[in-house]
């Protein structure tokens, strides 16, 4: 009977720890020129995430119509942070405190000068996050 107590008590904060996952997607964009930047559509979380739900993990995957041309530089980006990706899909562990409510773009540039050929043609951005909240 004395440990009764120390039930309920583990029992009420494991309540209140929510974990959870939201994923969106977007069509892509094209580059045809080394040394411009294309940014994704807004990737947003749902509306009923909980205010208090922060980061701990995303995964991305990305899909383009041809070949990804040397010199591709990728990043995950919010208004405060960017993520470099090492990639075109992957999953990374967010080391800071970083809300899942936040807007997210995905942002490409290509380290060339003169035309791309093929260009860079992103079909698809998709984006997973994974979260708690207490």
């Amino acid at each position: 009977m004395r440990f009764l107590p120390l039930v309920f008590l583990f029992m009420t904060l494991t309540a209140q720890a929510v974990s959870g996952s939201w994923s969106a997607s977007s069509v892509g964009g094209s580059v045809s020129v080394g040394n411009q930047i294309l940014v994704s559509r807004p990737l947003t979380a749902p509306a009923d995430l909980p205010a208090s739900a922060v980061v701990n993990r995303f995964v991305w995957h990305i899909d383009l119509l041809s070949p990804p041309p040397l010199g591709l530089q990728i990043k995950l980006c919010t208004s405060s942070i960017c993520f470099p990706l090492p990639g075109l899909s992957g999953e990374q562990r967010v080391p800071i405190a970083l809300s899942a409510r936040e807007t997210f773009r995905f942002v490409y540039a290509v380290e060339s000068r003169g035309p791309l050929s093929p260009p860079l043609q992103v079909v698809n951005n998709r984006l997973t996050l994974n979260y708690y909240s207490m």
